[in-house]
């Protein structure tokens, strides 16, 4: 093995370095997104990891989206990124089930100045799907894990065809990976997650991939014609 190849693996401190780096090499992050981030970590409440945000809204200009839906909100962290990678005449419209959370993220929103570009729908998404008939241009699913086929089904009937969809948390803490005889080191959840990773890939109304950053994060485009 050549010695490059050889320090480059022989360094097992080195994905923490790299991430570090790129942390430090991207430019600073907005006040709201921010504060949010600390009130995430303050509470344990789950949010997008920043470099998957980021990537996120690289998606959302790459796919040159207007109209774009998240099912998921949270704090509305993701969201920020999402509706600042929108033009200024795009919209984003957040599903979540907790009213509290969507209370939290608009006042967000609004110290941000971007809640004009973001409305919200609170309820349980397969319910509040059935009243967004769309087409959406980008989606973002990271809410419960049991229902991702279900959300993935809806989203995919309302978005327009080479629309991108994105579904967090596909490694699922490094449980995906495991061994699935492995039973008591597993999740609940675990083989759920599993095999909604192998209906992604094998998914024929998209092309699809699962990319390593952050928690994974699964990519699917809607298939032309």
């Amino acid at each position: 093995m050549a010695d490059w190849l050889r320090d480059r693996y022989s360094d097992m401190e080195r994905p923490a370095a790299d991430a570090a780096y790129l942390r430090n090499l991207h430019p600073a992050i907005s006040a709201i997104q921010s504060q949010v981030e600390a009130d995430a970590a303050r509470e344990q409440e789950p949010i997008t990891d920043r470099a998957s945000a980021r990537f996120l809204a690289m998606l959302v200009r790459v796919s040159g989206a207007r109209q774009a839906l998240e099912i998921g909100t949270n704090l509305g962290y993701s969201a920020s990124w999402i509706a600042g990678a929108l033009p200024s005449d795009g919209l984003l419209t957040c599903v979540d089930i907790s009213a509290e959370l969507l209370d939290r993220a608009r006042a967000a929103w609004l110290r941000g100045g971007i809640d004009g570009q973001i409305e919200t729908h609170c309820g349980k998404a397969l319910d509040v799907l059935q009243r967004l008939p769309g087409p959406y241009d980008f989606a973002y699913i990271d809410a419960n894990k049991e229902d991702y086929q279900g959300y993935l089904d809806a989203v995919i009937d309302r978005l327009r065809p080479g629309g991108v969809v994105a579904v967090d948390n596909l490694l699922w803490g490094g449980q995906a990976a495991k061994d699935p005889e492995d039973i008591s080191q597993l999740r609940e959840t675990t083989p759920l997650i599993r095999a909604f990773n192998r209906a992604f890939l094998d998914d024929p109304r998209l092309d699809s991939t699962i990319v390593q950053i952050g928690d994974g994060i699964g990519v699917g485009v809607t298939r032309l014609g």
